[in-house]
């Protein structure tokens, strides 16, 4: 059985909606955040203190998507567009989408939020990651036009990639951000049972 080590409303969200999906069990290590500072003996399976990581035997893992794409080769094939799909560029490109375009003026929310400092340069930079998360988002309204997932028409782990920043886009109160195709997007993903399963996980 593989192991995870987690921590609530991070990236190791991601790993555990892939489990999910793919029904295989695994041992979920709960971690409070940040890990590295609360929790320092962490170290020892991941130097930077993030998380996820997954331990499967010898192999350990920390990059999100990495791990994803691991379990998906490992135990269903189907959450990824394979090599000779059509669509297999539009995958690759949603899937990277999700973790770079998206996830870097949130991340950039989530660093500075946590700094629990205020002025105007602070507002400046929350303004300025508040208003690059609304542009970024534009791509994906337009690309959902006629469609329901991202790629490949069925759910893959692109939309995994993609619902990890959308959770956070609503933790963030930033739900007006969203056009009325990718509202309506989110909430698919979210209706689905894997997710529930795995956003419950404490």
């Amino acid at each position: 059985m593989v192991t995870l080590y987690h921590a609530r409303n991070t990236h190791s969200l991601r790993v555990l909606w892939t489990l999910e999906e793919l029904g295989v069990k695994a041992e979920v290590k709960s971690l409070q955040f940040p890990p590295r500072k609360l929790q320092p003996e962490y170290l020892s399976i991941n130097p930077t203190g993030a998380v996820p990581a997954l331990v499967d035997g010898e192999l350990v893992l920390t990059e999100s998507l990495a791990i994803c794409e691991y379990l998906a080769a490992k135990h269903g094939p189907s959450l990824v567009v394979a090599p000779n799909e059509p669509e297999r560029i539009p995958f690759l490109q949603w899937l990277w989408y999700g973790e770079s375009t998206l996830m870097t003026p949130l991340s950039r929310m989530a660093t500075v939020g946590r700094l629990d400092r205020k002025g105007p340069d602070i507002d400046a930079v929350m303004a300025d990651a508040r208003d690059n998360t609304g542009v970024r988002l534009t791509s994906l309204e337009k690309h959902l036009d006629g469609r329901e997932f991202l790629a490949a028409d069925r759910f893959t782990l692109a939309d995994v990639s993609l619902g990890y920043p959308l959770h956070l886009v609503g933790l963030f109160g930033l739900d007006h951000l969203l056009g009325p195709r990718s509202a309506a997007y989110r909430a698919r993903l979210f209706a689905r049972p894997a997710f529930q399963r795995a956003v419950s996980v404490p």
